[in-house]
């Protein structure tokens, strides 16, 4: 499934909230302060929304789980959603479990008390290494594609020792670094082969 870019009604949407709470802010600003600093208040707020949306376009953003997807996918990768903030990609680089929900503080740690968060890496290196394997076992790639296997990929945000980091068999890394990291692999699949496992995960 391709993760389609915002349409004119989500525009026009994003548009309407962004006015009422430039509106709303001005409201406040006159009933707590007066009228000029509620103008002033509007006017600060309709500025910043225009410098976002003219400035973020020439920035570097880092990546979100939206615009990962749709890296991916301008590549040439199936990708579709794989339950629990989780997307499978299929491409000519292999299979891969993407942990997309993106961990809300960084990894840390040394050796064997590596942590996402307040969450040992252990536990979720586990979690979504049990997913994988039984995703090879539901795609039959033993018996079909011998040597290849679903890679799992947790995303996680603050600084790490490493661009990409190996845990047993899953990657950690920051969103824009694992994207990098997928396209960076050899081809394992030809485009036949990415069709077919494709077609058998969505069965």
């Amino acid at each position: 499934m391709a993760v389609a870019p915002d349409s004119a009604g989500a525009q026009v949407v994003r548009l309407a909230v962004r006015s009422l709470v430039v509106l709303a802010s001005g409201v406040m600003g006159t009933g707590f302060l007066g009228w000029q600093a509620g103008v002033l208040v509007a006017v600060l707020v309709a500025l910043s929304y225009l410098l976002s949306a003219t400035l973020a376009p020439r920035l570097r953003a880092p990546f979100g789980r939206g615009r990962l997807l749709r890296t991916l996918h301008r590549n040439g990768y199936h990708v579709v959603p794989g339950g629990h903030s989780r997307h499978v990609a299929i491409g000519s680089g292999g299979v891969y479990l993407l942990e997309t929900r993106t961990w809300q503080h960084a990894a840390s740690g040394e050796g064997d008390s590596w942590m996402i968060g307040a969450l040992p890496a252990e536990r979720a290196v586990e979690r979504v290494s049990a997913h994988a394997a039984h995703l090879e076992r539901c795609l039959h790639l033993a018996e079909n594609w011998p040597g290849v296997r679903v890679v799992p990929v947790i995303t996680a945000t603050g600084r790490l020792p490493e661009p990409v980091v190996y845990a047993g068999r899953a990657v950690i890394a920051r969103p824009r670094q694992a994207v990098e990291h997928i396209l960076a692999q050899p081809t394992i699949l030809d485009p036949q082969d990415v069709d077919d496992i494709a077609r058998r995960f969505a069965a």
